[in-house]
């Protein structure tokens, strides 16, 4: 996978385009945490800048004149008729305490809520992308990308935000405290603001840094992802090469690129902290030390202003590592946002089983021609006719289109000239829906899911399918020893599904499954191709008694078959 580095990177498109997907989702609920730390700012650095009339009060550093910020507090209370005795001040204190307590608790809940809701309605828009996208478009990418966004990346993305929100947050905090530590002293504080500043344009090298660890990170993780799927689809290979040390090797190898990479973005992030807080003890003891010899502070507002610097420094700290988090999390910010712009927005459409399309009399194929992206021409000018309730074969060399032409009769590929007419009906985009919902499809490898065999029967079925329709099926395959052969029958649990059944029972449960759908044309692609002569046998005599009932079109390279079939089309 390649990413794009910092340097070509434009920085003010990307960050509107990652704004303009947090501002899509709920945003009266973002401003809502906005001015509840708005708020949660200005409440923290007020009380602590309270305290000064309350020293004041205790004879803490009694001075001989009012003056500052002292002054301001007491003329504040001379207008509004409060009268600045310990009870007043501390029950003051207490409830700004308990606002504060309360916004916090108010806040970080809105903060959960907002991001949890954030991930699931963007994962469930993503899904919905994806799996409404055409067949060519699913069928050229990696399926292992897609797991990785939907699974790591999308959080990684929420947290991308709240690290924004987070920064924002530490902003308008630092701001707060630097607003009232200059009312109490303007140079001490202008000194703390300027060392903070420095130090963050000396420290940025840490940034840069973070951006390319994060990306370092998201292509080790796709590899370890691959390499584990890569495993499972060879599994049984693997097992009699006896090559599992080399899957292992590929695990380990992407597995330990992880531990790398984690243990240098912890001490890419923790290096800068240990800098700020040295520094920031360091300048804390520059001012108190100044401070103390010039004597130009008061020493109660000077307490308070050592209390303020303690705090305001921490903020630095955090400002540089939530960029830092941010520039991590960038890479994964990419993923998911060039997913989104690759897909459309889909929508399901809602069709019924009434609103089925099922040929009645005939498909009528007229001239199409087709050819996949840089490839050889497959169908030029390309016309026949496909009869209703009959089995048609469709034979021809390998590689010269039989798949192709099914998978553009059930609407997968589209032809570049050429229409296909059901009943005289062209089909086109306005009924490609309820086309798709009168067909049934069996490829070569029957699919089976972990879970009860009824749930494998009934997987992808719109209506409620109940158990003796599913008995009846069964009994029609010739199958119904399958589900009585264990003891819980169809809430049999079933997993690796391949050691369960034999090749000809995987094919009669996939046809069983096929048929509960109640299809009006049945498409089978080299359906028998795995199967011996007796299975093979066993399930064509099984398709012949369907034609009845439905439209047959059976793909197939076996000229033993041709005996079945009521009309063969050669695609050679």
């Amino acid at each position: 996978m390649e990413f794009l580095n910092l340097k070509s990177l434009n920085h003010l498109p990307f960050i509107l385009a990652t704004f303009r997907l947090l501002l899509s989702h709920r945003p009266g609920k973002l401003a809502l945490i906005f001015i509840l730390t708005l708020l949660q700012g200005v409440n923290s650095g007020f009380s602590i800048v309270l305290l000064i009339p309350l020293l004041q009060l205790l004879n803490v550093g009694a001075e001989s004149e009012v003056q500052g910020i002292a002054l301001f507090f007491r003329n504040l209370a001379e207008k509004t008729g409060i009268i600045l005795n310990i009870e007043n001040i501390l029950i003051i204190y207490v409830l700004l305490l308990t606002l504060g307590a309360f916004l916090q608790y108010w806040k970080s809940i809105l903060d959960a809520g907002y991001q949890q809701t954030f991930i699931y309605q963007l994962r469930r828009r993503l899904f919905r992308k994806i799996i409404s996208a055409d067949w060519s478009s699913l069928n050229s990418r990696s399926k292992t990308n897609h797991l990785q966004v939907l699974t790591r990346e999308v959080p990684n993305l929420a947290n991308y935000y709240y690290f924004y929100l987070r920064l924002v947050t530490t902003l308008i905090m630092t701001i707060s405290y630097l607003g009232y530590a200059l009312l109490v002293s303007a140079k001490f504080t202008l000194l703390i603001a300027f060392t903070g500043i420095v130090l963050f344009f000396i420290l940025r090298r840490f940034l840069f840094k973070a951006l390319r660890l994060g990306e370092g990170f998201v292509d080790s993780y796709n590899r370890l992802l691959k390499y584990i799927d890569d495993f499972w689809q060879t599994v049984k290979i693997a097992k009699v090469h006896s090559s599992e040390d080399f899957y292992y090797n590929k695990f380990d190898e992407a597995s330990t690129s992880l531990l790398d990479l984690e243990y240098r973005m912890q001490k890419n992030w923790s290096l800068p902290q240990l800098i700020y807080r040295i520094a920031g003890i360091l300048v804390l003891v520059l001012v108190i030390y100044a401070g103390y010899k010039s004597g130009s502070v008061p020493i109660t507002s000077f307490f308070i202003l050592i209390l303020l610097f303690s705090r305001i420094f921490p903020q630095f700290t955090g400002i540089n590592t939530d960029v830092n988090m941010l520039m991590s999390n960038v890479a994964s910010v990419k993923l998911v946002l060039k997913l989104d712009s690759e897909f459309p927005d889909g929508q399901f459409a809602k069709v019924s089983l009434k609103e089925r399309l099922v040929p009645e009399n005939e498909i009528r194929i007229e001239n199409i021609s087709f050819a996949y992206p840089d490839g050889e021409q497959l169908f030029r000018d390309f016309s026949c006719i496909i009869k209703a309730h009959s089995i048609t074969g469709i034979i021809g060399e390998s590689g010269r289109g039989k798949t192709t032409l099914i998978d553009i009769i059930a609407g997968l590929q589209k032809p570049a000239a050429g229409k296909i007419l059901v009943d005289g009906r062209v089909l086109d985009d306005d009924v490609l829906h309820a086309w798709k919902q009168g067909i049934g499809y069996l490829p070569q490898d029957p699919f089976f899911i972990d879970g009860t065999l009824r749930e494998n029967l009934v997987w992808d079925s719109r209506d409620r399918v109940s158990d003796s329709e599913i008995w009846s099926v069964l009994e029609q395959v010739n199958a119904v020893h399958l589900a009585k052969r264990y003891r819980k029958g169809l809430d049999a649990y079933i997993v690796n599904y391949q050691f369960s059944f034999s090749g000809g029972e995987c094919q009669r449960l996939a046809l069983a499954r096929v048929l509960l759908r109640k299809p009006g044309l049945l498409l089978l692609d080299e359906a028998t191709s795995s199967l011996d002569v007796e299975n093979e046998a066993i399930i064509m005599d099984v398709i012949s008694r369907l034609k009845n009932k439905m439209t047959i079109l059976f793909v197939t390279h076996r000229t033993s078959l041709l005996p079945w079939f009521d009309k063969v089309i050669n695609v050679s």
